[in-house]
């Protein structure tokens, strides 16, 4: 990221970020389609909502750009159908303890994400897209 920065090429490395991004995000989905019971994939899929909040925010930063904005355009797509999932983080107070000299701080909040197999599908299929017209 400094080398780009300094090369005026930052916008390379949000677009390395995005496609880091959206690959993991194929593959998870791919492995949820496989196994659409599994809640712990369904859960990371739509905890993927909060990272794409992020990512979207450094594209704004170049939505001005031709390129960039074409894969904002189907960013937004893809956030609004996570727009659909809720997730519900309660919070707990950390804990700590000491193991072999070193303290191990535990933190007992939990997170709950109402997310449908419908809506799994739906990120797929978008992801899919998204990731095909990169690579196409």
């Amino acid at each position: 990221n400094l080398y780009l920065s300094s090369q005026s090429r930052a916008n390379l490395s949000i677009l390395l970020l995005t496609g880091g991004w959206l690959e993991a995000m194929h593959i998870t989905c791919q492995l949820s389609a496989k196994d659409p019971k599994n809640k712990v994939l369904q859960d990371t899929i739509g905890e993927q909502q909060i990272i794409l909040e992020q990512i979207l925010i450094l594209f704004d930063l170049y939505k001005h750009d031709e390129n960039m904005a074409l894969l904002l355009a189907d960013l937004n797509n893809l956030k609004s159908a996570f727009e659909k999932i809720k997730i519900t983080t309660t919070y707990k107070a950390p804990t700590s303890e000491v193991v072999n000299g070193v303290v191990i701080v535990k933190d007992n909040s939990t997170t709950t994400v109402e997310i449908t197999p419908d809506d799994v599908n739906n990120i797929k299929n978008i992801t899919s897209e998204i990731r095909n017209k990169i690579i196409g």
